[in-house]
């Protein structure tokens, strides 16, 4: 049997009449009505109000949440508002809970956006032998292209959303399943435990509400003697096609653990999730017959909320085999721990650092990954929001592995990191700022100056000098093919020497006007003025 234990990053649940588009359209009054008396009945018992989901993602009040989480990664559509909206429907029907149930949120794969990391074909690297060849991997080469296919969405706006998508799906579902297991109780007339008391049973409640490939073991709240509350569900899902080389049924199991505060925007909370699958291909993980492997989703997430202000912490990993965890970083007065990243993981391990106003996304992102444990860096994604939310700045570039540092900080940028030659990390980092447009509702780019991104895919970022016969080329304009570039799209001169009509370097450094920072990211944090999220 394959078990998923999954407990899991919280979607936004704002339990009153909420802008659903930005342009100021709330809901009705009868909605408001129904749903400031739902907020009343989970206050204190539930994380009302947090929200962990890409802030660059909105949609229109059309778009329902269920409908945007089945997108494509590179169409992600997740926005915290839609998100809201189907929870605050499950939370006051049972039924709207069996009708919105979709497994297959907590099995979701992340990719990358378009214009982020693509394969680069190239042919005469300068940085290798003569007539050498290949294709730089996929999620290397950064921000490759200023927006997102035949977007006008930003690269960055576009990847932060596509790296968020699995998140965005488990912690959706995840909160679908807790905010039912409220709604069967009160349906149900099933009192709910008081503190220290006998916790409240409700797998009958939730199994009559469940399809038919959906077999409930566990639906119990409890309620310790100091308020804290613990939600743990745990049900067995048969999947009628499942991969090859896979098992089922699958256990899933969700947990969390509530500490209320003096209000009910005040609160502190950790929660883990665990979870069995299988890949294919294997990744860094031992193939089996099949070229897949058994793996272990491991997650965690620390929360935190003081009126408006939310800051929380997100960590996920990917660990070899079924039934592994690496929960062993303790967290001051929890009894959940911090998913650990300095063993046990194998093909992926992720932090969402984040502190931010949940009125309008202001704040402060920082999303930083890791593609093995043996990998040499983690790639780092910072993004501010400015009051308002509608504009902002984001930088990426690469950072210390997460098992050597969970800081995050940026250090660098590898021009050149897995091509011909020896990588070099340069001081330099990748810069767009970000303006919001209601027309597509996305975070688009205001001039070619809001993007600082270009460079050569060699060592020392710089590709100046043609050797007849043997012109490097590379697949600048990612169409799979080499036969339309041509010195103009290849050639990239040090900054503010190109000749009329080619292109110079143009990243972010660390020298801003007549200042040069310390570092890349002493530039970033004091000469651009980036809030680094606190972590709670």
């Amino acid at each position: 049997m394959q078990k998923l234990s999954l407990t899991v990053v919280f979607a936004s649940i704002s339990l009153a009449g909420c802008d659903l588009d930005g342009s100021g359209n709330s809901s009705s009054s009868s909605s408001t009505s129904t749903t400031s008396s739902v907020a009343v009945e989970m206050e204190g018992k539930f994380p009302t109000g947090l929200s962990v989901a890409s802030p660059l993602q909105r949609s229109s009040s059309a778009t329902t949440a269920s409908r945007m989480l089945n997108r494509t990664a590179s169409d992600a559509k997740y926005s915290m508002e839609a998100i809201t909206t189907e929870i605050e429907a499950v939370s006051t029907s049972a039924s709207s809970f069996s009708s919105k149930f979709d497994i297959s949120h907590f099995f979701t794969d992340v990719g990358s956006a378009e214009c982020f990391g693509p394969q680069v074909m190239y042919e005469n690297h300068p940085d290798g032998t003569a007539g050498n060849s290949g294709t730089l991997p996929s999620g290397d080469v950064g921000i490759w292209t200023d927006t997102n296919g035949s977007t006008n969405e930003a690269c960055a706006a576009a990847e932060l959303n596509a790296q968020m998508r699995g998140a965005a799906n488990r912690t959706f579902m995840s909160m679908m399943s807790f905010a039912g297991l409220l709604a069967v109780a009160r349906l149900d007339g099933v009192s709910l435990p008081t503190a220290g008391g006998t916790p409240a049973d409700l797998s009958s409640s939730l199994s009559s509400r469940m399809p038919s490939s959906i077999s409930v073991t566990t639906a119990q709240l409890s309620q310790s003697s100091a308020g804290v509350w613990s939600y743990t569900l745990e049900f067995e899902y048969t999947d009628s096609t499942p991969p090859t080389g896979a098992t089922t049924p699958q256990t899933i199991g969700l947990r969390m653990e509530h500490t209320p505060g003096s209000s009910s925007t005040a609160y502190e909370g950790v929660i883990q999730y665990q979870m069995d699958d299988y890949y294919s291909p294997s990744g860094n993980c031992t193939a089996d017959t099949h070229g897949g492997a058994n793996i272990t989703h491991n997650g965690s997430l620390h929360y935190k909320r003081n009126g408006d202000n939310i800051v929380t912490q997100h960590r996920y990993g990917n660990l070899c085999g079924h039934d592994q965890t690496n929960f062993s970083e303790a967290i001051t007065g929890k009894t959940l721990q911090h998913l650990s990243p300095t063993s046990a993981w194998d093909n992926n391990f992720s932090i969402l650092t984040a502190e931010f106003d949940r009125t309008d996304r202001s704040g402060s992102y920082a999303y930083t990954w890791q593609a093995g444990f043996v990998d040499g860096s983690s790639r780092i994604l910072f993004v501010g929001l400015n009051s308002g939310g509608n504009d902002g700045e984001s930088y990426y570039g690469y950072g210390d592995t997460v098992n050597t540092s969970t800081s995050g900080d940026i250090t660098g940028l590898y021009c050149n990191w897995a091509g011909p030659g020896t990588h070099t990390l340069h001081a330099y980092a990748q810069r767009q700022f970000l303006s919001y447009s209601s027309t597509s509702n996305q975070y688009e780019l205001s001039s070619t100056a809001s993007s600082n991104i270009r460079y050569a895919p060699t060592t020392s970022c710089i590709y100046d000098t043609e050797v007849t016969g043997n012109e490097f080329r590379y697949d600048r304009d990612i169409d799979d093919t080499l036969t339309d570039e041509t010195d103009i799209t290849a050639l990239v001169y040090s900054s503010g020497s190109a000749p009329t009509g080619y292109h110079d370097l143009d990243l972010m450094s660390p020298t801003i006007g007549s200042t040069t920072y310390t570092s890349i990211m002493d530039a970033i944090v004091n000469g651009r003025h980036f809030s680094k999220p606190t972590y709670p």
